[in-house]
């Protein structure tokens, strides 16, 4: 078995290496593109949904009940948002979006209506819409918005967005997070390949040496010419992966995709606790003074306990005064 191996990899491991490089290529691209499409679908929501809320606050309107206002609010937002005003031409992520079951059906009845001539053209009112949309979700945790805890925000934007399969994979397919960190530790596996490459030559010319008739060098000409192939093998091999790795590296650095879609995450649970704040303005006010109250209490209690060995030291005093009087 690892003789296969090491003659699989000794035959074919610059051509393997190529091919990864060249299926990591692909994947960058479309995964880079389909975050800029989902940075344009999220910053358009959260701007919607703090402007409605900056308005309401405006005009000071009660809220009674949270789950109707909840649906009211988003439905606003909804409301709010384009139907073609996001446009990506030639988009093939966009035309690829995932839809599954009925909604399939809705959403190539509503995609006949909302195309343009050229059918490039896909609007955000859908994307939020849909089943796995930010909407639909954030009317899922409607319980955390109602409670008069501060939830984990980082956890709850992380519910919310993970039903959303169009933020989560890539075509509906493929997991975008897994195959990113895959990307990211690329450039250190193609040093490792170089390096395996490097030993797998050498330990083919070591036995090339040992058939070298030194007596009769024209007769051992085929394995000097062997052992000069797999010595410049092992040499290929290594800048092989020192190049692919750079060029990995290079990429990585100028389109960053992890940080592009925590920015976009961070957009998000910025909105979600002003949503939160918002909902819970008038319980927000009593929690802080009663937070408030209890920071008084405790420093109170704070200087008690360090106060009171100095009472006990000038009670001590005056008992020995009293004694030597």
């Amino acid at each position: 078995m690892i003789e296969l191996v090491l003659g699989f990899f000794g035959n074919y491991l610059i051509e393997f290496m190529m091919g990864l490089l060249c299926c990591a290529l692909v994947f960058r691209y479309l995964a880079y593109r389909h975050s800029k499409d989902d940075d344009a679908y999220y910053s358009r929501f959260t701007r919607e949904l703090d402007a409605c809320i900056d308005d309401d606050k405006q005009k000071n309107i009660p809220i009674d009940d949270i789950d109707s206002y909840m649906s009211n609010l988003l439905g606003r937002v909804n409301a709010a948002l384009p139907d073609n005003a996001l446009r990506f031409s030639n988009n093939a992520n966009i035309q690829n979006r995932h839809y599954d079951g009925k909604e399939a059906m809705q959403q190539r009845e509503i995609d006949k209506e909302a195309q343009s001539s050229d059918g490039t053209s896909i609007s955000l009112n859908q994307y939020i819409g849909s089943k796995h949309g930010l909407i639909a979700s954030i009317h899922g945790e409607s319980s955390v918005f109602k409670s008069t805890v501060p939830p984990n925000y980082t956890e709850l934007t992380d519910r919310i967005m993970s039903d959303d399969r169009n933020w989560t994979k890539l075509y509906g397919h493929i997991p975008i997070d897994g195959a990113s960190r895959m990307i990211d530790i690329l450039p250190n596996l193609f040093i490792v390949f170089g390096v395996f490459g490097t030993f797998i030559g050498i330990a083919m010319a070591l036995p090339e040496i040992a058939a070298i008739d030194f007596n009769n060098i024209e007769k051992s000409s085929d394995n000097l010419t062997n052992f000069v192939i797999n010595v410049a093998f092992s040499m290929k091999t290594s800048i092989a992966g020192i190049f692919f790795s750079l060029i990995l590296t290079f990429l990585n650095t100028l389109f960053p995709l992890p940080e592009k879609r925590f920015k976009i995450f961070k957009k998000v649970e910025t909105s979600m606790q002003n949503l939160w704040y918002h909902l819970q303005r008038g319980n927000a006010k009593e929690q802080i003074a009663m937070e408030g109250v209890l920071k008084v209490l405790q420093s109170i209690e704070r200087y008690l306990k360090e106060d009171a060995p100095l009472k006990e030291q000038q009670h001590a005093k005056r008992d020995d005064k009293k004694d030597a009087a």
